[in-house]
C-alpha cells in the first residue's frame, strides 16, 4: 500500500531528499552544539583549576551562535520542504480518490455511507500527511546521525567509548519503536472505523437538525455521539500505554549510554588515553541524540494511525467498479425512447426484489408517468435509466441502445434527472445554476428560470441571482429548491428528462404552471415522471401503475381512470380532484 502511495505522489517527492538532508545536518549540528558547550565548560573548569590552557570565550560564543543560526535555518528548511511535499502529496491523493469515485458513483452510495466516504477523502488523507512530513526524514536521520556521531567519537575520542554507547543507541532506534506496534495498529484500525461512524452520525445529525430537534431526539443523538467518544477513548488506551512505555525505555537507554560512556571514559583517562574535555563533549553529543530517538519514538506512535488511514484510502481507490462504463456513444437524434425490458432488480442489502420482470416503454417525445404507492419500485425503475445500478435481469435501452454499452458522458448528457431532494451547493443562485451548464448566458439562465417558475422568486431575494444560499439550499423553501433544481437541469436541454416527485412541495396551481412551461420549454423531450399524486397525471400521454415491483396497469390516463382498476383506486385515496 505504501508503494501505491509513493507511486501516486512520485511527481512531488523530489524535495523530500533535501528535507531529509536538512534534518540530518540539523541534528548533527545539535550534537555539535551540545558537545562544544560541554567541552568548553570542562576546559574552563580545568583552566580555573590550573590544569591546561583557558579556551578563548569569544571564539566559543561566536561558534555557538553560528551553529545555532545554521541549525535554525536547517530546521526551517526541513519543515518547509517536508510539509511542501506532504501537502502536495495530499492534493494528489485526494484527486486520486475522486478519480476513483467518479466511475463508482452513484452506485457506491448503495453500499457505503456518505459520511464514511467523506472521512476517507478528508480526515484519512490528512492523517497520511504524517507519512511524508514526519516519517521518511526521521527514519533516515535516526540511522545516519547516530552512525556519524559514533564514528566521530571513535575517531576523535575513543573507539571503546563509542562501542559501549552503540548497543544502547541501536536498541533505542531499531528495537524500541517496534514494541507494541501490532497492538497499536489494531487499535488504530478500530479508531479509524469508529471515527468514520462518528462522522457519519454527526453529518446525519446536522443535516437532519430540524427533525432531530422537532422530534425531541437531541439528547438521544448526543448520547450516541458520546458512546462513539467512549469507544475512541477505549481504543486510545493501548497506543498511549505503549507510547509511554517506549518513551520510558528510551530514556533509560539514553541514560545507560551516557553512564557507560562516562565509566569507560574515566577508566581510559587513567591511562592517559583520552582527556576529560573530549569525554565530556562526546557524552553530551550522545545525550543530544535523544532528539533523534524521540523523532523515531513519535513516529512509532503516529505511524499506526497513518497506516490505518492508508489502508482505508487504498480500499476506496481500489474498490471494484460495479457499474462498468460502456464504450458506445448514443447516435444523434432529436427524440429518444426509453425501454425497460424484462427488468428485475434487488438492492444489495435487501431481502426481496424491488422490481420483478418489469416491461415499460416511454415513447419518444411523450410524457410518461410512473405511479404507485411508496415502495412500489417507481424511483428504482427511473434510476436504472441513469445507471445508478444495473438490473440483475433484463436491460434498459435509451434510443434502442443498452445503457450498459454507453459511455457515462453520452448517457448523462442525454438523460437528465431532477430528484425530489436535489442537492444545492452553498453558493450563489447563479453558481448553482451554472453547475449544470458553465457556459450558459444570462439569457439562458433567465429563460430556464422562467420556465421553472422560479425567476420572480429569485429577483425577490436580497441580491437576486447573486444571493448566497445556504448548504443544501437552507435559505430557500422546499418548493423554491425544487424549482431551482429543475431550472438547472433545463439549462442542459436534455433529450430525456426523468422527474422524481419534482413538484412534491408545490401547490396544485403552481405545479400545473410548471408542467405547462416544461412541455413548452422542451417540446420534443421524452419525459418520465415519478409521482404518487394521481391528480397530476391527467395531462400525461401515458401512465404506468406499479405495485410491489410489478406493472399492474398501463395506458392513457383517461382510459385507466374510466375503469375500476389500480389507478382509479389510487385516485380515490386522494382528497384533491383528478385533473387539477
Amino acid at each position: 500500500m505504501f508503494a501505491w502511495v509513493l507511486g501516486v505522489t512520485r511527481p512531488v517527492l523530489a524535495p523530500l531528499g533535501l528535507s531529509t538532508a536538512c534534518r540530518v545536518l540539523d541534528q548533527l549540528l545539535g550534537a555539535t552544539l551540545f558537545g562544544l558547550a560541554a567541552g568548553s565548560v570542562v576546559a574552563l573548569g580545568q583552566a580555573m583549576a590550573g590544569v591546561g590552557d583557558s579556551p578563548r570565550l569569544t571564539t566559543i560564543v561566536v561558534a555557538l551562535v553560528v551553529v545555532c543560526l545554521l541549525k535554525a535555518a536547517l530546521r526551517y528548511a526541513e519543515q518547509f520542504l517536508g510539509h511542501l511535499v506532504a501537502f502536495k502529496a495530499l492534493e494528489l491523493l485526494r484527486a486520486e480518490i475522486f478519480r476513483a469515485l467518479v466511475p463508482q458513483a452513484p452506485r457506491v452510495l448503495l453500499s457505503s455511507r456518505s459520511g464514511d466516504l467523506m472521512t476517507r477523502a478528508t480526515k484519512d488523507v490528512d492523517r497520511i500527511e504524517i507519512f511524508f512530513a514526519h516519517t521518511f526524514a526521521p527514519v533516515v536521520s535516526a540511522v545516519v546521525v547516530p552512525i556519524i556521531v559514533l564514528l566521530t567519537i571513535g575517531a576523535t575520542t575513543s573507539w571503546a567509548v563509542a562501542l559501549w554507547a552503540a548497543p544502547f543507541l541501536l536498541s533505542a532506534v531499531l528495537i524500541t519503536p517496534w514494541v507494541g506496534a501490532r497492538s497499536s495498529l489494531a487499535a488504530a484500525r478500530r479508531s479509524a472505523e469508529t471515527r468514520a461512524r462518528l462522522n457519519h452520525h454527526v453529518t446525519d445529525s446536522l443535516q437532519g437538525m430540524r427533525e432531530v430537534v422537532g422530534y425531541g431526539r437531541a439528547d438521544e443523538r448526543l448520547d450516541e455521539a458520546q458512546d462513539f467518544g467512549r469507544l475512541l477513548v477505549r481504543d486510545s488506551w493501548a497506543p498511549t500505554a505503549w507510547a509511554a512505555l517506549r518513551r520510558g525505555a528510551n530514556q533509560w537507554l539514553m541514560l545507560g549510554a551516557a553512564i557507560a560512556m562516562v565509566c569507560v571514559g574515566l577508566e581510559e583517562t587513567r591511562g592517559a588515553g583520552i582527556d576529560f574535555v573530549a569525554l565530556a563533549a562526546s557524552t553530551a553529543a550522545v545525550i543530544r541524540l535523544t532528539e533523534v530517538v524521540r523523532g523515531v519514538e513519535e513516529l512509532a506512535a503516529a505511524v499506526s494511525t497513518s497506516l490505518a488511514s492508508v489502508e482505508r484510502v487504498w480500499r476506496t481507490v481500489h474498490a471494484p467498479v460495479l457499474v462498468e462504463e460502456g464504450a458506445e456513444e448514443l447516435p444523434r437524434c432529436e427524440e429518444y425512447d426509453v425501454v425497460w425490458e424484462n427488468v428485475s432488480y434487488r438492492y444489495p442489502s435487501a431481502q426481496r426484489s424491488a422490481l420483478r420482470d418489469v416491461n415499460v416503454r416511454a415513447a419518444a417525445g411523450e410524457w410518461t408517468c410512473l405511479v404507485g404507492v411508496s415502495g412500489s419500485g417507481k424511483t428504482t425503475l427511473s434510476q436504472l435509466a441513469l445507471r445508478f445500478d444495473d438490473p440483475a435481469v433484463g436491460r434498459v435501452l435509451v434510443g434502442g441502445v443498452d445503457v450498459r454499452d454507453l459511455t457515462n458522458d453520452s448517457l448523462r448528457s442525454t438523460v437528465g434527472l431532477v430528484q425530489q431532494r436535489a442537492h444545492l451547493m452553498r453558493a450563489t443562485v447563479r453558481e448553482n445554476l451554472k453547475l449544470a451548464a458553465p457556459e450558459a448566458t444570462d439569457e439562458d439562465i433567465t429563460a430556464a428560470c422562467q420556465a421553472a417558475c422560479i425567476h420572480e422568486d429569485i429577483l425577490a431575494l436580497p441580491e437576486g441571482y447573486e444571493t448566497m444560499i445556504g448548504e443544501r439550499g437552507a435559505s430557500l423553501s422546499g418548493g423554491q429548491g425544487q424549482r431551482l433544481a429543475l431550472a438547472r437541469m433545463l439549462l442542459t436541454q436534455p433529450a430525456v428528462l426523468v422527474l422524481d416527485e419534482f413538484t412534491s412541495h408545490l401547490d396544485p396551481a403552481l405545479s400545473e404552471r410548471v408542467r405547462a412551461n416544461l412541455r413548452g420549454f422542451l417540446p420534443r423531450a421524452t419525459i418520465v415522471e415519478v409521482t404518487h399524486k394521481i391528480g397530476q397525471v391527467g395531462t400525461a400521454d401515458r401512465v404506468v401503475v406499479l405495485d410491489s415491483g410489478q406493472v399492474v396497469q398501463a395506458g392513457q390516463p383517461a382510459e385507466l381512470l374510466a375503469v375500476d382498476g389500480p389507478l382509479r383506486r389510487l385516485a380515490a385515496r386522494e382528497p384533491e380532484p383528478v385533473g387539477t
